[in-house]
């Protein structure tokens, strides 16, 4: 190729083709005034001749491939020259089998900017007048072929900002322009660079790599060159089915639906930013980390990087996962060719949202939002991983049995998997944690996958199906289970998915032993949303609980001995969704008894079964007794270090060291409540750290310890005379004296009335 040339002479010899890997036009963009009005000015004095010297434009590099000239530097001055032969041609009205030549300057950046230039050339446009504001622009921005949606493409907008600056400057040049732009005077020329002649050895990494110099390129750009680079030297001869181009290269049809369905889709979350290259990068990363996982069944979470992708997408199953699950949320989204972001939102609502008890509720999104779409372009690798992977497989589903809409069939489905992910938890002392992870998902995929049919409910009762998955043995029989009495009754579906979406439960409830009580069911979801109802203290249900046999949840050993826990506002779950035998049978006698109670108010059935129970055992003196009758046993965190029955602490924190902040004994606490008097005794300071004691100080000195026995007097200050010794039968060992209580006057009550004595 020969080195000094114009616009003109290049493309009369070779094609000139903006490569994908370029950046958009900018010389046209808004900003780029001064530097636009100066090129202009000085491309018209040299053809007007007021300058008489030519105008030299300096290198422009690149390489030629089959007749094809890919510039790598002068990108921007090309594509100038361009527009003004254009314009030029068409307002000096040179014959088109002149102006065709034109055809042969493409743009592949980006498939819209590639047809709005072969547009200019294929369709009619008048060259207004006059030269008013945008009128050149409007022009063509008003004909009926004019796509609003190429509006959104950057090189299109700066391609018509140049244009209204070429008519501005050029519609009342009299001389023939075009005659002098396109003969061999050399007016306006540059300098070809090839690079690809042997010596350079311009790869295309290279190639890219160049691109990359600052304002050159956006990371985006350059990371979509490299990945259709990557497409076309994987899948060379794979095609795909296109809808207007027919068929074409797996590289070609990223390439187009990238630039308009693709992007049409995910439009509507830009928000304030005019593009979408950042969403579509964290849609990518989601897709490629998940197929990672997926094919890498030991890999840990740290072995998954972005670069990792191209080992992700040479499995062809992968990367046509990308393009149908991007097609298929496409399909979903379009109404009348329009996208938007609503439409989306009701297609995820009509799943996770808790119409008619049926919705498949996440209830792990405290934010209440369920387009998944949403959350994992915007939220990206800070999107919870519960729901990465229950939106992998609602599209695996939606693909699979080409799905667009929300059937029964989905919903059994993800309702499944949102329960099987549910499972999937650690104990934490007073709490269940997920332990869902990513790297994990080769494994929860194996069970997934093949729950992924038309009929959910016979592939989870196959065994053949299931067998060998990650799920426990147990896990599988309480979903199995729940699935045999849907298909055994189904009238009670509604009724087991209702139960299901209870907060308390998350969707665990083994508990609840259903295949004993499906006579039961209904009565139960109004006993359970009475009971665990805002309006009736933690202390009352807990008390109810103990009267029907519970006796805590056992977390853990520290310094004082076990630990244990009762429950609390949101945080029912630890105790109602536990394996525990004896709390099933406990919550079970709950419900029955509160069933069979004729008294009109959820809190008067539950005193009523409190109170029965103390009526029962009125000669109970265990640690039950007092957790009933007593309300400030059970205040607080209800959370207790366990020594004894009697030497018990309430913990102050619920925290991985709760002897850490303060603890008080509960007999300790309630005398204090009980004589109301911080002249006589004060809670604050009966309050320990560590292992240490929580006796009951008095301010005159002496000390109460509660044991098992009874009442431990320290009486350092022998405020105990002979009188009180006798009328409470005080029994003195080792120096102390040691208070019983008995069946007529308990523990809390014998302690009470001996304070007030003594003072």
């Amino acid at each position: 190729m020969e080195n000094t040339m114009t616009f003109w002479n290049l493309i009369s010899d070779k094609k000139i083709c903006i490569p994908i890997i370029q950046r958009d036009y900018a010389q046209g963009r808004k900003e780029e005034k001064r530097k636009r009005n100066g090129f202009l000015k000085s491309l018209h004095k040299h053809l007007t001749g007021k300058e008489t010297n030519a105008l030299d434009l300096d290198f422009i590099y690149g390489r030629v491939n089959n007749d094809t000239f890919y510039p790598i530097d002068g990108q921007q001055r090309l594509t100038t020259l361009f527009l003004l032969h254009w314009y030029l041609s068409l307002k000096e009205n040179i014959n088109i089998s002149d102006r065709i030549i034109l055809k042969k300057f493409i743009y592949d950046t980006r498939i819209s900017s590639r047809e709005f230039c072969a547009a200019l050339l294929d369709e009619e446009i008048q060259i207004p007048l006059t030269s008013i504001e945008n009128n050149l622009t409007e022009e063509i921005t008003n004909k009926y072929w004019f796509r609003s949606s190429w509006l959104k493409d950057p090189t299109i907008k700066a391609m018509l900002i140049m244009l209204q600056a070429i008519h501005e400057k050029f519609k009342s040049c009299d001389g023939n322009i075009w005659e002098k732009l396109t003969n061999n005077s050399n007016i306006i020329s540059f300098q070809i660079l090839d690079l690809g002649k042997k010596g350079f050895e311009l790869t295309d990494e290279l190639y890219i790599k160049m691109n990359a110099r600052g304002k050159q390129l956006t990371s985006f750009e350059n990371f979509k060159a490299s990945f259709i680079q990557f497409i076309e030297n994987e899948f060379k001869y794979n095609k795909l089915k296109h809808p207007i181009k027919g068929e074409i290269s797996y590289a070609g049809y990223f390439s187009y639906k990238i630039e308009k369905e693709w992007t049409d889709l995910l439009w509507a979350f830009r928000e304030n930013k005019t593009v979408i290259d950042s969403l579509f990068l964290k849609y990518f990363t989601f897709i490629a980390q998940m197929c990672y996982f997926k094919d890498n069944i030991n890999a840990k979470q740290e072995d998954y990087k972005f670069d990792k992708y191209k080992e992700v997408f040479k499995v062809e199953a992968n990367i046509l996962f990308l393009f149908n699950s991007l097609d298929k949320l496409y399909e979903i989204s379009s109404n009348n060719f329009k996208v938007n972001r609503t439409l989306n939102q009701d297609f995820f609502e009509s799943i996770f949202k808790n119409e008619e008890n049926d919705g498949v509720l996440l209830f792990w999104n405290s934010s209440g939002k369920v387009n998944l779409l949403e959350h994992c372009i915007l939220d990206g690798d800070k999107n919870d991983n519960n729901n990465q992977i229950i939106f992998y497989c609602l599209l695996n589903y939606l693909i699979k049995h080409d799905q667009k809409f929300v059937g029964v069939e989905l919903k059994k489905y993800l309702r499944l998997v949102r329960n099987f992910l549910q499972y999937a938890r650690q104990k934490n002392d007073t709490k269940y944690n997920t332990d869902v992870r990513i790297n994990r998902f080769g494994s929860y995929w194996i069970l997934f996958e093949r729950l992924a049919t038309s009929n959910v409910y016979q592939t989870l009762l196959d065994t053949t199906q299931v067998k060998g998955t990650f799920i426990t043995d147990t896990t599988l029989k309480n979903e199995q289970n729940k699935v045999q009495m849907i298909i055994d009754y189904p009238t009670r579906r509604n009724e087991i998915n209702s139960l299901e979406n209870i907060y308390q439960f998350e969707g665990l409830i083994h508990l609840l032993k259903l295949n004993e009580n499906i006579s039961e069911l209904e009565d139960y979801i109004k006993t359970i949303n009475n009971i665990w109802n805002k309006n009736i203290t933690d202390t009352l249900k807990i008390q109810a609980l103990i009267a029907c046999g519970f006796k805590g949840i056992y977390t853990k050993n520290c310094k004082m001995g076990e630990m244990w826990y009762f429950g609390k506002t949101n945080n029912w779950k630890r105790v109602l969704t536990t394996d525990d035998v004896d709390v099933s049978n406990a919550v079970e006698t709950l419900l029955l008894k509160y069933n069979a109670s004729i008294k009109s108010s959820p809190k008067e059935k539950l005193e009523e079964i409190v109170s029965n129970w103390l009526l029962e055992n009125e000669q109970n003196r265990s640690w039950k007794y007092y957790f009933l009758k007593y309300n400030n046993f059970t205040s607080g965190l209800n959370y207790y270090a366990w020594p004894s029955d009697f030497e018990i602490r309430i913990l102050g924190t619920d925290g991985s060291n709760p002897l850490v902040a303060h603890h008080i004994n509960p007999f300790v606490l309630t005398v204090c409540k009980r004589i109301n008097n911080k002249q006589i005794c004060d809670e604050d300071n009966c309050k320990q750290q560590y292992s240490g004691n929580s006796p009951l100080i008095l301010k005159n000195g002496s000390t109460m310890t509660c044991s098992n026995d009874g009442w431990i007097i320290d009486d350092i200050a022998e405020n105990i005379d002979e009188t009180i010794i006798s009328e409470f039968n005080l029994i003195s060992k080792d120096k102390k004296f040691l208070l019983k209580d008995s069946l007529k006057k308990d523990r809390i009550e014998i302690a009470v009335e001996f304070i007030n004595k003594i003072y």
